[in-house]
Formats: structure tokens, sequence, C-alpha cells
């Protein structure tokens, strides 16, 4: 059952939906599989897709206005919301609040977009093609090693979700299927699962349903981060009853991802160093050092004893490459990439006397784990 507001904020993420506590030993964590749910744009993407998108039905009915109007429009609008609402905030259940509250902008934003007409005669076919010609022509950039972590939860009979605010599903899909195809052209990868059937990735965004209207699909709009969350719970709820309950990982990279990140049982922000970071990631930061939640580079995860839940933070990534190494996915794939990973750490830090000492402790905390594996 979905928690309701004031649960969540007097909770917090010491209790959630689905469990309180990640396993104490990385050995019975690896024996559950994962439910992997990702964000899109800006997460599996480098950049947003929504311009992209507007510029397919642009070129179908180029008398609309132009995506800077569209845009600008947008900017105007949320300066003015910003204007209007609190700016202390100090506390979860406010900064939620808040979030919430910005849901009158983003339909504003829809209704806008709407009124144009934009999206006549849009078809899904269209879209895809767009998609796939984007992905080609590097204009939609996927982020490295999305295929990998992909595969590796697939392989655990994991399954994997995307939830988004961006406008199209459709096109989310046809850039997952896009990408496998380009990667697949270039040649045979050993760290890629060249097979891997992004069919079984099950995309949850809004619709663009075109039609003389050029309107969207107002149904079950995904606007908000609480959008998001009521999303990821029906993901989580779905599979068979038989199967062993799966490990709740999600991957985001802002505050629209926020209540994901607190209700999952290993929440990822995705980000770069300091001079690297996106608006978004900076925001996400921002927040998240606000109301003095911790988040750790996932490279100093440690596979004996992970209880996330307990310690009140996040984890940070600066790609997929880096979540694949971390103990998420088994204690042998930890130890071959443990002397890599702090080797990055100290490198960070500008220690690098101690690295055998350090790499003679992971050992040593393992020993146990080996021989569950």
């Amino acid at each position: 059952m979905r928690l309701t507001r004031n649960n969540k904020c007097l909770k917090h993420w010491s209790s959630n939906p689905w469990t309180s506590r990640l396993p104490a030993r990385y050995g019975d964590m690896h024996s559950h599989p994962i439910t992997l749910i990702l964000d899109f744009d800006g997460t599996l993407t480098k950049t947003s897709t929504l311009p992209l998108i507007y510029e397919i039905g642009h070129g179908l009915n180029p008398s609309c206005p132009s995506w800077h109007l569209i845009s600008q429009a947008y900017v105007d609008d949320y300066s003015d919301f910003l204007k209007s609402s609190y700016s202390k905030r100090t506390t979860l259940s406010q900064e939620l609040d808040w979030l919430e509250q910005q849901r009158t902008t983003e339909y504003r934003s829809i209704a806008r977009i709407e009124a144009t007409k934009v999206f006549r005669g849009i078809t899904n076919e269209i879209v895809r093609a767009a998609a796939g010609e984007a992905v080609t022509d590097g204009k939609t950039e996927m982020r490295r090693g999305w295929e990998k972590l992909v595969g590796k939860v697939m392989e655990g009979e994991g399954k994997v979700g995307i939830v988004s605010v961006g406008w199209s599903a459709e096109f989310i899909r046809a850039c997952l299927s896009a990408s496998m195809n380009h990667m697949r052209a270039e040649g045979p990868d050993g760290n890629i699962d060249m097979g891997l059937n992004v069919e079984f990735i099950d995309v949850r965004a809004n619709t663009i349903l075109g039609g003389e209207e050029g309107k969207m699909d107002d149904s079950s709009l995904i606007l908000t981060a609480d959008d998001k969350l009521r999303v990821m719970t029906d993901l989580v709820g779905m599979g068979h009853n038989d199967k062993p309950r799966s490990l709740v990982v999600y991957v985001g990279d802002s505050t629209t991802d926020l209540e994901c990140l607190l209700h999952a049982e290993v929440g990822i922000c995705l980000s770069g160093e300091a001079d690297t970071m996106t608006g978004e990631q900076k925001e996400l930061k921002e927040t998240l050092d606000r109301l003095g939640i911790g988040c750790r580079w996932i490279g100093e995860m440690n596979a004996v004893d992970v209880k996330l839940r307990s310690t009140d933070r996040f984890w940070w990534a600066e790609d997929f490459d880096e979540i694949c190494h971390s103990p998420l996915f088994g204690a042998r794939e930890y130890i071959k990439d443990s002397e890599q990973c702090l080797k990055v750490q100290l490198q960070r830090s500008d220690k690098f006397e101690n690295l055998n000492a350090q790499l003679s402790r992971v050992y040593s905390s393992l020993t146990i784990d080996l021989r569950l594996v």
C-alpha cells in the first residue's frame, strides 16, 4: 500500500512500502533479484529530450510557435512560481509539499503545448523514426554503460522499468532500441550483452495522442515527483508472488526523482564532480545538503554490511559503470573491481600510499561472503 504524504513525512525512509533495510550481508542481498527503476532525461540520456520531441511536431506543423518561445513561456511561469512560493525549506515535509505545488505550473505547460496543436498529425511511427535518427546523429546521447547495468539486472532475473515526466513513452522505447542497434553495428563488446531485448523494459511516461487536435493523454499524466512515486509503486508491485522479493533500486538525477529515491531501498543519484554537474544535478545536491541527507560515493559502498536505511544517506555515481562495479552485483564482481574503485577514490583524495592496506581490508571483510558465492 502506498503511504500517504503525512506518513511519508513522519516515517521518512526508515520505513517504506516494501522493506525497512537492506540485508546485512551481500551474500544475502545477491540472493534476491533487483528491481531497477530509472529516470530517463538526464539519467539515461545526457540532456533533456523535450526539445527534440517538440521539433518532431514542429516539423509537421511549422506555423506553430518555436521551441524557444514555448520554453521561455515555461521559464517565465516557473519564475513566477518561485516568487510566490516559500523559499526556506528545512524539512522533508516542506520540500515534498513545495515539489507538489509545482503541479499547476506543469499542467499549464501541457495546456500551452496542446493549444499550439504542434502534435497534430503525429504518429508513433513518426516518433520512432525521429528518435532513431536522433540517437544515430548524436542529438540524443545515451550515458555510457546503461546497457551493462540493465543486462546485469535481467541476468539476475530482475526487472527494469523507466519512469519519466517526458512527453513520449514511444520516443523513449525507440531511443533504447536505436542505442542498442548502434552498439551492435559497431561490433561485439565483451562487456555488453548484445542480445539484450529492450522490449522487456517497462517504460512509463506521458503519451502523445496526436490526431487533429494534437492532444496528449491526460488520463494519467506524470508531472511531479509524487506522480513518479505513484508509478514506481505500481511497477514494484507487479510480478509473480511466488518469486523472491526483489531489491528496489532507483537511479535519478533531479529533484523530480526525490520521492522515488526516498522510497527505494537503494537510492542512487547520478552526478558528476562539482565542475561537471548539470543544473538538475546541482539542484538535487543542494536539496539533499539543505535537508541534511547524506550522499556518499558508491565506490565506498561496503559489500558486507550495507545498511542504507539505517544510516539516512543516498549514494551517488558518476556513471553506470560505477554502479555495475558496486557490491550490488555480487562479491566476486566487487573484488574484481575493488582495486579500480579504490584507486579512483584515492585519486580524488590525493592519497595513494595506503592502497595495499585498504585492499587487504576489503578482501578480509569479504571472506565470509565468498563462501556464499
